[in-house]
This record gives structure tokens, C-alpha cells and sequence, in this order.
């Protein structure tokens, strides 16, 4: 087993391409398993596509940036490649996450209409701005999740690893802490 492993990597390194495909098939289900595991500790709420999408781009990095040449203990490929997975499993998560707020407007301004005209749509949409400013990011998510993407409570609940009552009771003051804003503004 040990001299296998030894002399795949070592075929795998020259680049030969049958070898890569009998590490893949050797070692995907430990970083599927070290990917998932990690997330389920860390309370990410994923699907099987984001487990999928991790182990898929761990082996591409793995490939492109020659990353088993780096391996002094090849004896220990399992231990190094479940610590790649469990890494990567978290970095993807957390740009997921980010995503969500990295967006460049919290909400769709073209969809705010007002019969008073465009001057005052254009002062409400900053009002807006201005008032979910402070607003955790936490907050702004389940907003942005709710308001602009339509998701559920329960949805936004699964994807945040939060209790629905939580995500129901955020929507409900931020939503009333936004119409008393935007009303006095009127």
C-alpha cells in the first residue's frame, strides 16, 4: 500500500495524466468526507452541489499549481490532503457568505417607485442606503435573502444555521425600522 501510494504520487507529479485519475478516484471520497465533516462542525448549512464544487476545485488546484510536489511525507498524503479539504471546505462557506453582502446595492432601485417623482425616489433609495448602513451584516443577509431573492424564512434559516423564530423576528423589526425611517421622511 505505502509503495502504491508512493509511486502514484510520483507519477502523478511527472504529470502522467492515467495516474491523476487513480488518485482522484483513490482519495476523493476522504476530501468529500473531510469537506463535509468540517462544514457540519462548523454549523454551515450546504447542499451536495457546494460538497461537490469543493472536492472538484481541490484536485484542480492540486493539478494546476503542481501542489503534490510539495509534499515531503508522502506517507501522510491522507492527513494533508483531509486538512486541504477541511480548509478549503470553510473558505468556500465563507465566500458564499460574503457574496451575499459583497453585492453592490443592498436592494433593487430600480423596483422602489414613488408617484412623487424621480427627485424623491432618488432621495428615498439613498434614505435607504443610509438606514440599513448600520444594520449588522448578519442583518443585511437575511434582508438582502428575504427582500431581494425571495427566500423563505425557513430557507434563510437552513442557509444561515439559525433558528426560523430568529431569522422571522429579524425580518419583522428591521422591516418596521425601515418603514418608520422611510416614513418620516415622507
Amino acid at each position: 500500500m505505502f509503495d502504491d501510494t508512493h509511486d502514484l504520487i510520483g507519477r502523478c507529479i511527472k504529470r502522467e495524466e492515467r495516474a491523476w485519475s487513480e488518485f482522484i478516484d483513490k482519495f476523493s471520497a476522504l476530501v468529500y468526507y473531510s469537506a463535509r465533516e468540517r462544514l457540519k462542525r462548523n454549523g454551515f448549512s450546504f447542499g451536495e452541489q457546494d460538497i461537490q464544487d469543493i472536492v472538484q476545485n481541490v484536485f484542480i488546484d492540486i493539478w494546476e499549481k503542481s501542489r503534490l510536489a510539495e509534499v515531503r511525507e508522502r506517507d501522510k498524503i491522507k492527513a494533508w490532503l483531509s486538512i486541504i479539504g477541511q480548509t478549503r471546505a470553510l473558505n468556500f462557506m465563507r465566500k458564499k457568505r460574503e457574496r451575499l453582502l459583497g453585492e453592490e446595492e443592498l436592494f433593487k432601485v430600480e423596483n422602489i417607485v414613488s408617484d412623487k417623482g424621480e427627485e424623491y425616489r432618488i432621495e428615498l433609495v439613498e434614505e435607504l442606503e443610509k438606514a440599513v448602513e448600520d444594520f449588522s451584516p448578519r442583518e443585511k443577509i437575511i434582508l438582502k435573502l428575504n427582500m431581494i431573492h425571495g427566500k423563505t424564512h425557513k430557507e434563510i434559516a437552513d442557509f444561515m444555521n439559525m433558528p426560523i423564530n430568529t431569522v422571522s423576528t429579524i425580518i419583522a423589526r428591521r422591516k418596521e425600522l425601515l418603514r418608520k425611517l422611510l416614513s418620516a421622511q415622507s
